[in-house]
C-alpha cells in the first residue's frame, strides 16, 4: 500500500508540473490530479489487488495483458495485438511496469492524462466561438462520469479523446490522428464517426426547409446501416456466415435508443445484463448528472437550425445512430460505449445555448 500510494503521488505531481504554466495551475486540472490521487489509493486500499474487478471486468483484462500475455506471447505489431491486446494503452504500462510503476495504476494514470486533453480540447474549441469557460460548462463535457471514469485502468477517456479529436478538431492532422486512435480501441466506433462524416457532408448541403426531415430520416437510416453492417462485421471479423439481420424494428430496440439518448439504457435491459439494483442505478444519476443533461441539452441544440453549427452537430448525431445501430444487436450498451459521443455533444449544446443567450439579449438590445 505504501509503495502504490507513493507512486500514485509522484504520478500527479509529474503531471502537475507538466501542467504548469506561468507558475500557475489551472484550478479544474488542480483539483482533477487532487481527487484522482486520493480516489486511486483509495480504491487500492479499499479492493486491494481485486481493484481489478472493480466496476469493470475490463480493468482485469488489462492486468491480464500486461501480466500474462505480453510477457509470456511479447509484442506483435499484428491485428490481434495491435486491436486486440489495446497496445495504445497497455504497451506505455507494459514499459512503465519495467521501471518498477505499477501497471494498473499507469494505465489509470494515462487515463488521467486523458482527460486533461478532454479538458484542453474543449477550451480551444470554446475558444473558436469567443466563448469563456464556466463553471457549468465542465458539467456537460468533461464533467462527473469523466472524472470518475479517469480512477479506472480502462480505455474510455483515450477512445473519448480520439474520437471528439476527429469530430471538433479543424486541424487535419489531429483529425487523422483522432481517426487512427479511435480504430486501434474501438474499430465499429472509427467507421461509425467516418460514415456520420460523410452523412453531415452530404446533409449539409441540404436547404433548410429540410434540416428537421434530413435528421430524422438521416437517423433512420443511420440506424438500419449499423444494424446490418453489424452482421457484415461478424462474417469478417469471426468468420460467422452472413444472416439477415432480424428483430431491427421493434418498439425494444427504438425504445432502447430513445433511452440512449438521455442516458437511461439501463432499464431497458434484463437482470442478467445488469447486476445492480435499479433503484441504485437512477440514484447514480444524482452524482452523474451528466450522464442525462448532456444527451438532453444536446438534442435541444439540435432541434434549433444553426448554419454554422448543423454540419456538427448533424455528424455527431448520426455518428451516435450509426454506432448505437451496431451495438443494438448485442446484449450489452452502457454509458460508457457514449462516452466519445457526450464530450462532443456537451460541447456542441454549450456553444448552441451560448448562442441562443447571445441572440435573446441583442434582441433584448434591440
Amino acid at each position: 500500500m505504501p509503495t502504490y500510494g507513493l507512486q500514485a503521488i509522484l504520478l500527479a505531481g509529474l503531471l502537475s508540473l507538466f501542467c504548469l504554466r506561468k507558475r500557475t495551475l489551472d484550478l479544474y486540472i488542480a483539483a482533477l490530479i487532487a481527487f484522482w490521487t486520493v480516489a486511486v489509493i483509495f480504491i487500492y486500499w479499499h479492493f486491494g489487488a481485486d481493484q481489478v474487478n472493480f466496476y469493470s471486468n475490463d480493468q482485469y483484462w488489462h492486468w491480464r495483458i500486461l501480466n500474462q500475455y505480453l510477457p509470456w506471447e511479447g509484442i506483435r505489431f499484428n491485428r490481434d495485438g495491435l486491436i486486440g491486446l489495446r497496445y495504445l494503452i497497455t504497451l506505455p504500462a507494459y514499459f512503465a511496469t519495467k521501471a518498477g510503476f505499477d501497471g494498473i495504476l499507469f494505465i489509470k494514470f494515462t487515463q488521467l492524462i486523458y482527460l486533461v486533453l478532454i479538458y484542453r480540447l474543449g477550451r480551444r474549441f470554446l475558444a473558436q466561438y469567443s466563448i469563456q469557460p464556466k463553471i457549468w460548462h465542465l458539467f456537460l463535457y468533461c464533467g462527473p462520469l469523466m472524472i470518475f471514469m479517469s480512477t479506472l485502468a480502462m480505455r474510455d477517456l483515450a477512445i473519448g479523446f480520439f474520437a471528439t479529436s476527429f469530430l471538433l478538431e479543424r486541424n487535419y492532422l489531429m483529425r487523422s490522428v483522432g481517426l487512427f486512435g479511435s480504430l486501434l480501441l474501438r474499430p465499429h466506433l472509427a467507421v461509425a464517426l467516418v460514415v456520420g462524416w460523410a452523412v453531415a457532408e452530404i446533409l449539409s448541403k441540404l436547404k433548410s426547409k429540410f434540416y428537421y426531415w434530413s435528421i430524422f430520416l438521416g437517423m433512420l437510416v443511420m440506424y438500419t446501416s449499423g444494424a446490418f453492417m453489424y452482421f457484415v462485421g461478424s462474417t469478417i471479423q469471426d468468420g460467422i456466415p452472413f444472416r439477415t439481420a432480424t428483430n431491427v424494428f421493434n418498439q425494444y430496440k427504438f425504445t432502447r435508443f430513445g433511452a440512449n439518448l438521455i442516458g437511461l439504457q439501463f432499464l431497458t435491459l434484463s437482470d442478467a445484463e445488469v447486476h445492480a439494483s435499479i433503484i441504485s442505478l437512477i440514484l447514480a444519476r444524482a452524482v452523474f448528472l451528466d450522464t442525462f443533461i448532456t444527451p438532453l441539452a444536446f438534442l435541444v441544440v439540435l432541434l434549433i437550425p444553426r448554419p454554422k453549427l448543423n454540419e456538427l452537430q448533424i455528424m455527431v448525431f448520426m455518428s451516435f445512430a450509426f454506432f448505437y445501430g451496431l451495438v443494438s444487436q448485442t446484449a450489452w450498451n452502457s454509458t460508457r460505449q457514449n462516452i466519445p459521443f457526450l464530450i462532443s455533444m456537451g460541447l456542441l449544446a454549450i456553444v448552441g445555448i451560448t448562442q441562443s443567450k447571445m441572440s435573446r439579449q441583442n434582441l433584448g438590445v434591440a
